[in-house]
């Protein structure tokens, strides 16, 4: 599929839900415009900005805005080649990446949630203790090698990667135990750390 030379992704100036689709772009040589919001500027913004749903990540191409992440994710894995033309292997690899989502989310509410700070702590950890540890191993057991589904990556190596970056580095202990306790996918982060693909967007990071 051919990229549009116009797109324009818009998100705050930070990872969150946004960088999921910047990697996308980035590992398939995909040009586009990376606009950056800070939260001061965001009051003054929104206002200016078409949000279908009144929330970013927004992408802009041939006129339009499209909205919702994983949408504009998929999107940006088919133009990147990364999204698998087998609806099976497709199907796959959006059911890992939803399960990713499922316990992502419950480590975010828990850290964007209003409980005092015991009780935050003692939630923090039990993600770190059981749910994290619970969700690798299921997605251990998924793995093909040396990608999730196989020879070549898609998508959902790519959001696994967002994942460790982002989620599982917060836990260093379960993050060095990674290789002895998940190799697979410890294996799957660092093919797509030192990939050439990421190479140049690492270095503008």
């Amino acid at each position: 599929m051919e990229a549009p030379t116009d797109l324009r992704l818009t998100y705050f100036n930070m990872p969150g839900r946004g960088e999921f689709i910047r990697l996308l772009f980035a590992y398939g040589n995909v040009p586009f415009e990376d606009s950056r919001i800070t939260f001061q500027e965001w009051g003054a913004k929104k206002a200016t900005l078409d949000l279908p749903f009144g929330q970013m990540p927004i992408l802009e191409t041939h006129g339009k805005t499209y909205a919702q992440s994983l949408a504009i994710a998929r999107y940006a894995a088919k133009l990147s080649g990364l999204y698998p033309a087998d609806p099976l292997v497709a199907l796959e690899a959006d059911s890992l990446i939803d399960a990713i989502l499922e316990t992502w989310d419950v480590y975010n509410d828990i850290v964007y949630g209003h409980d005092d700070k015991d009780t935050k702590q003692q939630k923090l950890d039990n993600v770190g203790t059981t749910t994290f540890p619970r969700l690798l191993a299921n997605l251990e057991k998924r793995v093909k090698e040396p990608f999730f589904t196989g020879d070549k990556p898609t998508h959902a190596d790519i959001y696994l990667f967002d994942f460790h970056q982002h989620a599982l580095l917060e836990y260093p202990t379960l993050a060095k135990e990674l290789a002895t306790n998940y190799p697979k996918i410890a294996a799957i982060v660092e093919r797509v750390h030192n990939s050439n693909e990421l190479a140049t967007y690492f270095k503008k990071a």
